[in-house]
């Protein structure tokens, strides 16, 4: 016999990062869920790693008690940083952020602390211009 599947929104309680698992409150049943694993693009060859912070809110997909978190998405008190559809972003807490703009072909990397760039060969910076700061 099939459990029906079901789409229910709540917030993070606990994290796991080392299992990329979290537990979720769901404020309309009044229960928080056993750990459930967070859906990622790629984790075979390819390792995608983007974690979630208690108090994120969180759509997952359910059948009885077992179920999986499809992601956070914002809301009326989580709103996008950057509004513009060409423009695509990661703003981190302490105010670095990486993006992206297709309109402009521009990439931009904005951080707060220092950079480590590790390469087992080679590195090779070709442009038209170098500015050393």
């Amino acid at each position: 016999m099939m459990t029906e599947s079901v789409l229910r929104f709540g917030h993070v309680t606990e994290y796991d990062s080392s299992r990329h698992m979290a537990r979720v409150n769901f404020p309309d049943l009044g229960i928080t869920s056993y750990w459930l694993p967070v859906l990622v693009s790629n984790s075979l060859k390819n390792h995608d790693e983007t974690h979630l912070d208690s108090g994120e809110h969180v759509a997952c997909l359910m059948s009885g008690e077992m179920g999986v978190i499809l992601g956070a998405f914002y809301d009326d008190k989580n709103k996008p940083v950057v509004h513009e559809q060409d423009i695509r972003a990661v703003t981190f807490d302490d105010g670095s952020k990486i993006t992206y703009d297709r309109k402009e072909h521009k990439f931009t990397i904005d951080c707060t602390g220092d950079i480590e760039i590790i390469a087992a060969g080679n590195i090779s910076l070709n442009a038209g211009r170098i500015d050393l700061n």
